[in-house]
């Protein structure tokens, strides 16, 4: 077939390959935040290309969020509160676009809450408008220090969505913004042993396994921890308490770790096993016999180094 329609010049021609009119079939329209980036700041670089209308319109909506911040106060300079007015107008516009048309079609039960910054419908402000962003906090601030007790920035915390440094003096600004639910849990100790009855994981053990594991525990896995499976490391047997056995396979913390669907399947279907040696630290064994511990600093090698491997050294340059 492909070479008859090759033979027949039957293919759909590329106009988006053309070498000279080429670029004007390609819409290069896009608004990407680069995520992989934070800056100490507690920063994320935000890059766009827009309409010239839209581009103009958004230039305007800005310098004029920049001159309220002023007029209302802030001290802080052009770029930053040209910034700010930037997450001021993302807010702003996500409770007047829920307030105006999916407030009237949906049901008042319904809602869409997230965890971390993201939008919430169903819940609203004290000016009749639903909020723009739900903060969950689980109480928990650490110093940053380098080895020698030095301190690198101030109390800091960790953002669950997309696993970013969180400095306390965000979570307090956030705190503060009108249209800002705020949800305070309970610190959870994540070195308690808890346990349960039978094979279903209750939602008190789940959340204790998430907030450990924090991401999927499979070597160099990223995926976030609550969007993945809860696996039971040893797997639980469900006639043993029938037969009057021990449970070899417990619904427990020292038996759960957070395991997204793929390499859950993978855990289940191929060689590839793993244990837990301590809470939350992880040693993995592949289809070949190589072994890796998965922790909160990520993944390492625990093969030796190959004897009969002999390191490239590059050649000197000639004069």
């Amino acid at each position: 077939m492909a070479e008859a329609i090759t033979r027949h010049h039957l293919a759909t021609a590329d106009r988006t390959a053309d070498p000279e009119d080429g670029y004007l079939t390609v819409d290069p329209r896009h608004a990407t935040v680069h995520d992989e980036d934070v800056h100490y700041a507690g920063t994320m670089r935000l890059e766009a290309e827009l309409d010239i209308a839209d581009a103009l319109d958004l230039d305007r909506a800005l310098a004029h969020g920049a001159e309220t911040l002023k007029a209302l106060g802030s001290t802080a300079s052009l770029d930053a509160r040209r910034a700010a007015a930037l997450g001021d107008l993302a807010r702003t516009q996500t409770a007047l676009d829920l307030h105006t048309s999916g407030m009237r079609s949906a049901p008042a039960h319904d809602s869409a809450v997230g965890h971390g910054t993201t939008g919430v419908a169903g819940m609203r402000g004290g000016d009749g408008l639903p909020v723009a962003r739900e903060v969950v906090l689980h109480a928990h601030f650490e110093t940053a220090l380098t080895p020698d007790g030095e301190t690198v920035f101030g109390p800091t915390g960790r953002l669950e969505e997309r696993q970013r440094l969180l400095l306390l003096d965000q979570v307090r600004s956030w705190c503060g913004d009108s249209r800002t639910k705020v949800t305070v849990k309970p610190v959870i100790d994540l070195n308690t042993d808890l346990t349960a009855p039978g094979y279903a994981i209750p939602d008190r053990i789940r959340e204790h396994v998430i907030l450990r594991d924090r991401t999927c525990v499979f070597p160099w896995c990223t995926r976030p921890a609550r969007s993945c499976d809860i696996d039971h490391v040893i797997a639980h047997d469900h006639h043993a308490d029938a037969d009057g056995r021990p449970q070899p396979g417990p619904t427990a913390t020292h038996n759960l770790a957070a395991l997204c669907r793929s390499h859950h399947r993978l855990k289940t279907h191929t060689a590839w096993h793993y244990r837990m040696t301590s809470n939350g630290i992880f040693e993995w064994t592949s289809l070949h016999g190589h072994h890796y511990r998965r922790d909160h600093t990520g993944t390492t090698t625990l093969d030796p180094p190959d004897p009969s491997h002999r390191p490239t050294v590059p050649r000197p340059r000639r004069p």
